[in-house]
């Protein structure tokens, strides 16, 4: 079964956690802090790890620029703003009234520091069973971000939600069918397509190493 990324809705998790705790106290499936080892106690071998990113974590570097922003339904808590040349997302506060969008915690690099042209709507934490990822690191060292580009890109019918580091290669997702969760290991699969025809070469399982919240 395919969920929308999600740490509420897994019972295998609270499953998992009191097995930690009969184990001795180690917790698996546990929420790490960006910027932070969530080894220890939080952290179990075979597992996705779920780090909560932390916006400080990413230096800002770069001249801000200036951006129409509003909250993004597509990940709840965030926003995404439109620049005068391409739409970013998702984008967090950092202090001040600046907007670090589309940040790569495993790089530690981010798209836009953005400075909002009208005062930001309040964005609440989005609920448990709201919360999705907007970056993953796959078995293998591949990442993957939510796609913001208003274009999308269709395979095999389905819209494309996140694009990957390597190139051409996607994770599809219709509604909330973006991972598989059903074991601590959660699985994505992966397209990568044929430069010269637009093709996919078929879906190929891939595990998620971690997977970033807001």
């Amino acid at each position: 079964m395919a969920y929308r990324v999600s740490f509420s809705s897994g019972i295998w998790m609270l499953l998992l956690l009191l097995l930690g705790a009969c184990s001795g106290g180690t917790a698996v499936g546990g929420i790490g802090q960006s910027g932070q080892d969530a080894g220890g106690p939080q952290k179990i071998e075979n597992a996705t790890q779920i780090i909560k990113f932390d916006p400080a974590s990413i230096s800002a570097a770069s001249e801000p620029v200036a951006g129409t922003c509003r909250e993004w339904a597509a990940v709840p808590g965030t926003y995404q703003c439109d620049l005068d040349d391409k739409m970013t997302g998702p984008c967090f506060a950092q202090g001040g009234t600046r907007l670090i969008c589309a940040p790569d915690p495993v790089a530690g690099t981010y798209g836009a520091l953005v400075t909002p042209s009208e005062a930001l709507p309040s964005v609440a934490p989005p609920a448990p069973e709201h919360v999705v990822a907007f970056f993953v690191e796959l078995d293998g060292g591949v990442t993957c971000a939510m796609r913001a580009a208003p274009e999308p890109v269709i395979i095999d019918g389905m819209e494309a939600r996140y694009e990957c580091s390597e190139p051409y290669t996607y994770i599809l997702g219709e509604g909330d069918s973006a991972f598989s969760h059903d074991a601590p290991l959660w699985e994505a699969g992966i397209h990568t397509l044929d430069p010269a025809t637009g093709q996919s070469s078929g879906v190929v399982p891939v595990g998620v190493r971690r997977a970033w919240i807001p």
